[in-house]
């Protein structure tokens, strides 16, 4: 009788962990997200609101946009990817990676030149009119130019600017923006083109001009869901990226509310 009892306690206390187990799988499951470089600080303030209100675990990774972008291309286990530029998330839709009509672009960014905080170069004119010869015996740090967001923009605004071909001989090209950001702080390079928002969690540069908005194509950070991910924790996350909480980090962080989100 006593074995019996003792069986059946057995069974009854593992039928309740089971239970258990699977309605805490049911409130808390875990989101991945594949993100640029240039979100990281605000995605981990933006993510510890997020799980906070849900008890849902979010796993983030970052690089640079085009990384990210071949990463969903072979395969990762991505299920929400938020990039800096439009023309990777239209690579990864056109060719069927990322869930019909999840793509929301919501936030924006700036492009600035940077220098050591110690630097004796003092502010560029709007004009940028000296900045060849203000570098033409040093170098300057840019993400990759024809791959990385942050380098296609940069390189776009010196085109536009006319001082492209007097100091493209001069630029070291990294994988991505926060790269470029470290060489600037740690005073290998003279200066570094990096987003407005990088310039802000780095205490050992300072900005010594912002290129005009209209000198490269409008930085947007576009956000979608991998497609065949879409599960109902996945969605509340791209949700929430719309969210007032979510708004009220990436204005802190330097960013911008798109007048026309989507």
């Amino acid at each position: 009788m006593r074995s019996a009892l003792r069986i059946f306690v057995t069974i009854a206390s593992l039928a309740t962990a089971y239970l258990q187990c699977g309605a805490l799988s049911a409130r808390a499951e875990q989101i991945s997200v594949f993100a640029a470089a240039s979100l990281q600080n605000v995605m981990a303030e933006v993510i510890t609101e997020f799980e906070a209100g849900t008890k849902h675990g979010v796993v983030a990774s970052y690089a640079g946009s085009s990384v990210v972008a071949r990463q969903v291309e072979y395969g990762a286990p991505a299920d929400v990817v938020m990039l800096a530029n439009a023309n990777w998330i239209e690579f990864l839709s056109t060719r069927g990676y990322l869930q019909s009509g999840s793509v929301k672009s919501l936030y924006g960014n700036g492009l600035s030149l940077v220098v050591p905080v110690d630097s004796k170069l003092t502010s560029v004119s709007e004009d940028f009119s000296e900045l060849s010869q203000i570098l033409k015996a040093d170098r300057i740090a840019m993400a990759l130019v024809e791959a990385v967001p942050a380098g296609i923009y940069g390189k776009e605004a010196l085109m536009s600017l006319g001082v492209w071909d007097r100091v493209k001989a001069g630029v070291v090209e990294t994988d991505n923006v926060r790269v470029a950001l470290a060489l600037v702080a740690l005073g290998e390079v003279a200066a570094g083109i990096v987003y407005t928002t990088d310039a802000q969690v780095e205490n050992r540069v300072r900005i010594a001009a912002q290129f005009p908005p209209e000198s490269h194509s409008q930085i947007v950070y576009p956000a979608a869901i991998v497609n065949g991910r879409d599960r109902p924790e996945v969605v509340e996350f791209l949700g929430f990226l719309d969210s007032q909480v979510a708004k009220k980090a990436f204005v802190r962080h330097g960013f911008s509310i798109l007048d026309d989100a989507q």
